[in-house]
């Protein structure tokens, strides 16, 4: 009976080599030629890896990858992982730092746990890593962040940021998740055995795989910033607009300056005026406003360190495994893989969001000095599912507890004000709209005059 050619899901070249048994693959016994010659292929392929520089080229590692994933012993491996590296072809881009990271972190672990599948006794497999995202000067250089990317080889470059990515990746975690941000009561994790077990034998250890490969509670996926680093950003102007706050409020203008601290803050505040049918009555809301200017002096190192979690907030990744997972095999379940299409049974891993008519959107907008091109986005407050939103209403408001009154450093930045909008307001909260009403925080910030013997500098 001739054996047919096996076509792997994600490289997208051919494989040569029989399985062990027809039909099926199984590990290789441990200390037979062939287990020794994939033993010696991982030890030199780990030698690669290691003298791989962050910024170096990958092209060798990615034909070495591909050369251990040919190996008779490493044919589950093929079948049963089709993310990233190892569903690589020929035309996928990487990143030596990402490479590197990977096999780190998990990638190592992984081919070494498929050579010990083979052995008697209890058994365990390793669910290896994603790939991470990079930021780097040299792979990113037409970022929106390009200007303050660091080298993949970074050395002392946006080291003064360690503190503050450390300090959101912890953030990031649900045991230090705000209440209201997360699923406090999210579904049970599936029962991949159970789900294993609607499968003819021969398929179990497949479709028990699979399903951990699609269950997030089962890989210990994260919430992450991507590899690399970018500089602090220390000067220029960050000014903040929008509506804070729901029954009472104040539609606000904060205009923040990253070297010195200067702040200015230029507000309107309300109640919402309710009629008898529960909707708001605008014109009774506009007359209980009640407008207010001061201008002082913020932490620089706290509105740094705000600007550059805004700056990041659309680079973070969620459900992110960022090491790898160790699971033992069920008993009962055969470690082995039809070559052939049994029609796996299984479900669908899903996610909850939610949201509140308490939160409104603040718009925000970096203008870096010299004139370089503006930054800018929105972010939802006063908390937010999303794990970067939510660490920057937290820094937010840790800048803003460090305000004093004061004579400002420097002028209002008439210039900056005039190229910044304020974001929209639910029309059930604001029939009319706010756009007169945020204009207006424009002009009286313009018009503000320093009070006696405060001279702001130039």
């Amino acid at each position: 009976m001739s054996v047919s050619l096996m076509v792997s899901f994600g490289l997208g070249w051919l494989l040569t080599a029989a399985p062990s048994q027809v039909g099926r693959i199984v590990p290789c016994a441990p200390d037979t030629a062939d287990w020794k010659a994939a033993q010696e292929e991982l030890s030199a392929f780990d030698a690669r890896m290691q003298a791989l520089p962050d910024d170096g080229e990958v092209e060798d590692a990615r034909s070495g990858l591909q050369l251990l994933l040919s190996h008779r012993c490493f044919g589950l491996a093929r079948e049963e992982e089709h993310r990233e590296p190892l569903s690589w072809d020929e035309d996928t881009a990487t990143n030596a730092l990402a490479l590197k990271t990977w096999w780190r972190d998990g990638g190592k672990a992984y081919f070494a746990s498929q050579l010990d599948l083979g052995r008697a006794g209890e058994q365990t497999i390793v669910l290896a890593p994603d790939l991470r995202d990079v930021q780097a000067r040299e792979s990113s250089p037409k970022h929106r962040l390009a200007a303050l990317l660091c080298p993949a080889k970074a050395g002392d470059c946006g080291a003064e940021t360690d503190a503050w990515r450390a300090r959101a990746e912890k953030s990031f975690r649900p045991e230090n998740r705000r209440p209201g941000t997360f699923d406090a009561d999210p579904p049970p994790p599936t029962d991949c055995l159970k789900e294993a077990r609607r499968n003819p034998a021969r398929s179990r250890y497949k479709a028990w795989r699979g399903c951990l490969a699609i269950n997030p509670s089962g890989r210990n996926v994260q919430t992450v910033l991507p590899l690399g680093r970018i500089r602090a950003p220390t000067d220029g102007w960050l000014v903040i607009r929008g509506r804070r706050g729901h029954y009472d409020f104040c539609d606000q203008l904060d205009a923040y300056h990253l070297a010195t601290g200067t702040t200015y803050r230029s507000s309107s505040c309300s109640g919402l005026a309710l009629m008898s049918d529960g909707k708001v009555d605008g014109v009774a809301t506009n007359a209980a406003r009640q407008s207010r200017v001061r201008a002082g002096r913020v932490s620089p190192e706290r509105i740094r360190e705000l600007l550059w979690m805004l700056l990041m907030e659309p680079e973070v990744k969620d459900r992110v495994q960022v090491e790898a997972v160790r699971v033992p095999v069920p008993k009962g379940l055969r470690v082995e893989w039809p070559t052939t299409d049994d029609g796996i049974l299984g479900g669908v891993a899903g996610g909850v969001f939610g949201g509140s008519t308490a939160q409104t959107r603040l718009g925000w907008k970096w203008f870096p000095p010299g004139g370089a091109e503006p930054l800018s986005g929105t972010f939802t407050y006063p908390y937010s599912w999303a794990a970067g939103e939510d660490h920057a209403n937290v820094l937010m408001t840790e800048a803003e507890a460090t305000f004093q009154d004061g004579c400002p450093a420097l002028p209002v930045p008439v210039r900056e004000l005039d190229f910044t909008r304020e974001p929209g307001v639910n029309r059930v909260d604001a029939p009319e709209g706010v756009a007169q009403v945020q204009d207006a925080r424009v002009e009286v910030l313009l018009a503000w005059k320093p009070p006696s013997r405060c001279v702001p500098a130039k």
